[in-house]
């Protein structure tokens, strides 16, 4: 009698990759996301819900590499050790990205002082309108060091990778911005990417912040969704240069429209 010998070989999972838009927190557009990590020949195994997932890696230190049609590429260096480890990749829209009927944007073309495109330069968009608030501290106090929040008064959703401002209430109100990396509990517990530095009484603001690069033709685009109000009042800062220079305007913007500034000549 033939006596036949099965294995079972059990896999090890090492890393899982979240892959989202950062226009409409949901999976990218398309079909063309590549997920992929330097140095190693494993593969990522793709799921619907937008997540990558890689198998049995040896533990050390990758350069993480995300790119898709309709947003700019992205890198990042991760650890990954004997634990499952979760990176989150926020997507970021290219001027070429087909936005929706209802977004309102900010759209700018950067130049040096010679008329060149200015290429990477980092452009950050925070909302200073306070009835545009996504949400507020339901808890009496956030404390200096919480690593979790519970927040209320919803509009719209927060998803894991969303960044805001965070801001208390009073004369002199204190504010730093926050990273959600997780969602705990859905529209109610989240845990943040780094500790708070100060601490938040209930009612306390979280105002949406929009992120992004220009282009080698030094094209840039903002966009921003599901807000309360028509028109609200933005502060636009642009980082450039190896001196990392910063410019700064106030920009109003209305859903539903493009709002143009034009050549921003940086010095």
């Amino acid at each position: 009698m033939e006596h036949i010998r099965v294995s079972q070989l059990k896999t090890r999972v090492s890393l899982v990759v979240c892959v989202i838009d950062a226009s409409t927190s949901k999976t990218p557009l398309g079909n063309t996301t590549t997920v992929y990590l330097e140095g190693t020949r494993s593969k990522a195994i793709s799921k619907s819900n937008g997540s990558y997932i890689f198998n049995d890696l040896p533990p050390g230190d990758y350069r993480l590499m995300v790119s898709s049609e309709y947003y700019f590429p992205e890198q990042s260096l991760i650890t990954v050790g004997t634990d499952n480890f979760i990176e989150i990749v926020q997507l970021k829209p290219l001027p070429s990205y087909p936005f929706s009927q209802g977004v309102g944007l900010i759209r700018a073309m950067l130049k040096d002082a010679a008329g060149a495109p200015i290429m990477d330069a980092k452009l950050q968009a925070r909302i200073v309108t306070e009835e545009c608030a996504r949400a507020r501290i339901m808890m009496d106090q956030a404390d200096k060091g919480a690593l979790e929040v519970t927040l209320g008064s919803f509009t719209g959703t927060i998803a894991a990778g969303d960044t805001y401002i965070l801001r208390g209430r009073g004369a002199k109100p204190a504010e730093e911005h926050i990273r959600i990396v997780e969602v705990l509990e859905y529209q109610k517990r989240f845990r943040l990417e780094r500790k708070l530095t100060k601490a938040y009484t209930r009612g306390s603001l979280l105002l949406p912040v929009q992120e992004t690069r220009s282009t080698e033709r030094g094209e840039a685009v903002i966009a921003f969704r599901g807000n309360r109000i028509q028109a609200f009042q933005t502060e636009l800062i642009i980082t450039y240069g190896k001196d990392r220079s910063e410019l700064t305007k106030e920009v109003l913007v209305s859903e539903g429209t493009t709002t143009n500034l034009g050549v921003i000549r940086l010095t």
